[in-house]
């Protein structure tokens, strides 16, 4: 095996994964695996009109999430810049995954709850905990126009929700000769968010149509999978998460079944 797989994530959060994959790549023996990564979404710190962080704080709050680690990472820029000796509220708080988990608690010095197998907002909603929040007063913490299926959901069940949004994303505009060098170059694509895969294919010219429908895919969830067109989908595996274990496994998976394709 010889080719190049592109991951669509930013540097940092690509670097745990790429060394995974080159590790199985190696124990596996199959060949030279060379990765690209590249992020379509640019990540800005986002000051909240609506907010202020001292009188956030201070109100009394039962639960809390903070959607991922950039909402951690800004999160605790922003305290330590304007509320510096305000206490992190002492409420329970959750993430979607394992790695959120970790930069979550790191922030807010508590343990954070996460799903065990999935990682997702379906699973993180499936959580005992969250089952009966009627009344319950939760501070979610995201980017500016963020999904609000976590937070329609959990009003529904009587909980009342409040944001603070921290991060803004813009799109990464990928230059003509860049597209042209991976059809040459790329035969796989891993992609855990579904804003970079949007962003992603937006941005592909009709002549990248035929390369797109000939990779392998790696994605996080089944709502990835979905927003791909049908026949992107035939060699598209679906990751447990989007930890760098379950994308290796499920890259694993993708290799084997291009090998099985081919014989």
């Amino acid at each position: 095996m010889n080719h190049k797989l592109l991951i669509l994530r930013p540097d940092e959060q690509s670097k745990p994964v790429q060394m995974r994959l080159q590790q199985q790549a190696k124990q596996l023996e199959l060949g030279d695996l060379k990765t690209e990564c590249f992020s379509m979404v640019k990540i800005s710190s986002y000051d909240d009109p609506n907010s202020s962080y001292v009188q956030l704080l201070a109100e009394p709050w039962d639960a809390g999430l903070m959607v991922s680690v950039n909402a951690a990472r800004y999160f605790a820029e922003q305290k330590q810049a304007w509320a510096a000796d305000v206490p992190v509220p002492m409420a329970r708080w959750f993430a979607v995954g394992p790695t959120s988990a970790a930069a979550i608690a790191a922030t807010v010095g508590r343990p954070v709850t996460c799903p065990w197998r999935q990682h997702n907002s379906d699973a993180l909603l499936d959580l005992p905990e969250l089952q009966q929040v009627a009344g319950q007063r939760w501070l979610l913490v995201r980017g500016h126009g963020g999904r609000e299926v976590f937070a329609e959901t959990l009003r529904a069940r009587g909980a009342d929700v409040h944001y603070l949004e921290v991060y803004q994303r813009t799109p990464v505009a990928i230059k003509p000769q860049l597209i042209t060098q991976w059809q040459t170059q790329v035969q796989g694509i891993m992609v855990t968010s579904a804003e970079q895969l949007d962003y992603f294919l937006t941005a592909m010219p009709s002549s990248a149509s035929t390369w797109l429908a000939q990779c392998y895919w790696v994605v996080a969830s089944e709502r990835l999978a979905r927003m791909l067109p049908a026949s992107y989908q035939r060699a598209c595996v679906v990751a447990d998460s989007a930890t760098p274990f379950a994308l290796t496994q499920a890259w694993v998976k993708a290799i084997k079944n291009q090998q099985d394709t081919i014989l």
